[in-house]
């Protein structure tokens, strides 16, 4: 039966309240934080279970595919059932996947829950994008939206610490609780606090409604946005893949140095963030992305031109790569915005299909990025100039081809 979604006297009647975005920001972290947690314990888990490093990781690599196929289900079945069912299932899930593993006796087992535990978990960054859409419109949307993403850069920097905490003190299964809790107390907020924000769904059969990805893939106004984002996206986790490996090699940085030279990349994309809805509010969302991006591909060309230059310091990497960061804080918000406005009535699987196509490019391109020559940071920049040349040339290419469509033209 389809909730009458119609007779919700809240839906729609949100405003950028404080306590709402920060509820969104918390559903959106906990896929990258539940995520991020487990890598530094695995070396522990893998003695605990009496299993190989390499099968161990399979508790980390199979969560990504999990993570990827979840967001074309999550998108499709909000737009059908209603974003806070949705929501509030998948924090379930995702509680009940953490416990599996609390309990595991075997890696089977602790796979098995680490695959519910990760897929319920992204439902919260791909139903975060459609809801922000549905309350606030592009422009809104474009301003709660970088304070939503600046708390998926800040789970990745704290969720290391945390794991090495709860290993040492506790032990490693001790992080499954954490996720547990995390994941359940979120399910209750959501259902205390998160409106119904949906258009009233047409009744349709299911199959119907995942052939919206079909719909949406032919369309050259979401591609505009979507490719760039997903550019944007690999062009970080490309960065995130070789630095550790281009700062010991090239300039002698041990993991500990590195993090904290990390944390100033992070720290300017989050400030950026902050920056953006007024920078959108001023320019418009279109404008605002596009100087963004030339802004990310001037620190990226600067990082190039340094390396082919062989200054031999840590900030002729982190400086240009802080640019960027700047720049893609502003563009990377408007670009999410600019996807799922692309089909406001079938936002959730807009929004869907951008972070499958995110985790399984940006995916690839971390792996490409361990494979790279690590003694200069030459390689990595030229990739980075490419990554984010191609999605900003998409983005002009693709809009003004919508633009052509919206006036009638071919």
């Amino acid at each position: 039966m389809i909730p009458d979604r119609e007779k919700d006297p809240s839906r729609g009647a949100a405003r950028p309240g404080l306590g709402l975005v920060a509820l969104l920001a918390a559903l959106t972290a906990i896929g990258p934080f539940s995520l991020q947690i487990l890598a530094p314990a695995l070396p522990v888990v893998a003695a605990d279970l009496a299993v190989t490093p390499a099968a161990a990781q399979l508790m980390l690599s199979l969560s990504l595919g999990a993570m990827a196929v979840a967001t074309l289900i999550w998108g499709p079945l909000s737009d059908r059932l209603g974003r806070r069912p949705v929501v509030i299932g998948a924090m379930w899930l995702a509680s009940v996947g953490a416990v599996i593993v609390l309990f595991a006796p075997s890696l089977e087992l602790a796979v098995t829950g680490r695959l519910l535990q990760a897929g319920g978990a992204v439902a919260g960054m791909v139903l975060g994008r459609a809801i922000a859409q549905d309350l606030y419109g592009r422009g809104g949307a474009a301003a709660v939206l970088g304070k939503i993403t600046a708390a998926m850069v800040v789970a990745p920097m704290l969720a290391p610490a945390i794991s090495g905490l709860l290993v040492a003190e506790i032990g490693w299964r001790a992080i499954f609780v954490l996720g547990a809790l995390l994941a359940g107390g979120l399910a209750l907020a959501a259902r205390a606090r998160l409106p119904e924000t949906a258009p009233a769904a047409i009744p349709e059969p299911p199959l119907r409604i995942f052939l919206a990805f079909r719909e949406i893939a032919v369309l050259p106004g979401f591609w505009a946005y979507a490719g760039f984002g997903v550019a944007s996206l690999s062009t970080f986790l490309f960065f995130v893949g070789a630095a550790p490996y281009v700062m010991g090699a090239a300039y002698g940085i041990g993991p500990q140095v590195y993090g904290l030279w990390f944390m100033l990349v992070a720290l300017s994309y989050m400030a950026a963030n902050m920056l953006c809805g007024p920078v959108s509010a001023r320019l418009g969302g279109d404008r605002a992305l596009r100087w963004g991006a030339y802004l990310s591909l001037a620190g990226t060309a600067g990082g190039l031109l340094l390396a082919q230059g062989a200054v031999h310091h840590p900030l002729a990497l982190i400086g240009p790569v802080m640019v960027q960061s700047v720049g893609a804080g502003i563009s990377v918000p408007n670009a999410l915005a600019g996807a799922v406005a692309a089909v406001p009535d079938r936002a959730g699987a807009a929004s869907g299909l951008m972070g499958f196509c995110q985790f399984l490019i940006a995916g690839c391109a971390a792996q490409i990025a361990g494979l790279l020559p690590h003694d200069s940071a030459g390689p990595m920049m030229l990739g980075m100039l490419l990554m984010l040349g191609a999605g900003t040339l998409s983005h002009l290419l693709l809009a003004q081809r919508a633009r052509r469509r919206l006036r009638g033209g071919s």
